[in-house]
């Protein structure tokens, strides 16, 4: 008899990365950070893009991209790991869709439909905003919508909140 613990399957994730405040070098950093997660792998990461800001427009544009990774963490252990990378990296939360020096959002995990207080898989503003669905779609053209059941590259036209200016050169 071994005393292993049982792995946990490898799932593929999707987090969405900006920052508008020394941007970057906070990306730089939040990039060399999550590298360093124990149990996740396979990185895979996006272009650069400089992008409008949603919601407060009064600041500064973004840098968005979106890294894919292989992990056997589980979704919330993830987005508990990326609130840490935020807080190392002094995300402050004053006022909502306000300047930072980094924000992650978990878009999507594999398959999985998630709908707690915290996080909500896949991310609600995955489909409406193209400075995360493009990027995406740029690193797995193939990914699926995990609730509507279809590829995301067909609601690339359906967009409504387009923000992107350009792709940077970094």
């Amino acid at each position: 008899m071994t005393n292993q613990l049982p792995v946990a399957p490898s799932i593929r994730a999707y987090l969405a990365i900006g920052s508008n405040i020394d941007a970057e070098r906070n990306i730089s950093r939040c990039l060399n950070l999550l590298q360093q997660l124990p149990r996740c792998w396979n990185w895979h990461i996006s272009h650069w893009y400089l992008t409008r800001p949603w919601g407060m427009t009064e600041q500064a544009n973004f840098i968005n991209l979106v890294a894919g990774v292989t992990t056997h963490l589980s979704a919330l252990v993830l987005f508990a790991e990326m609130q840490q990378i935020e807080l190392n990296l002094e995300r402050v939360r004053k006022e909502k869709n306000g300047p930072r020096t980094i924000d992650l959002d978990l878009l999507l995990f594999g398959d999985a439909v998630l709908n707690t207080p915290t996080l909500q898989i896949p991310h609600l503003g995955l489909t409406q905003r193209d400075f995360m669905l493009l990027p995406l779609l740029e690193i797995a053209p193939e990914v699926q919508h995990p609730v509507l059941q279809i590829p995301l590259n067909t609601l690339a036209e359906k967009v409504i909140y387009r923000q992107i200016i350009r792709r940077c050169d970094v």
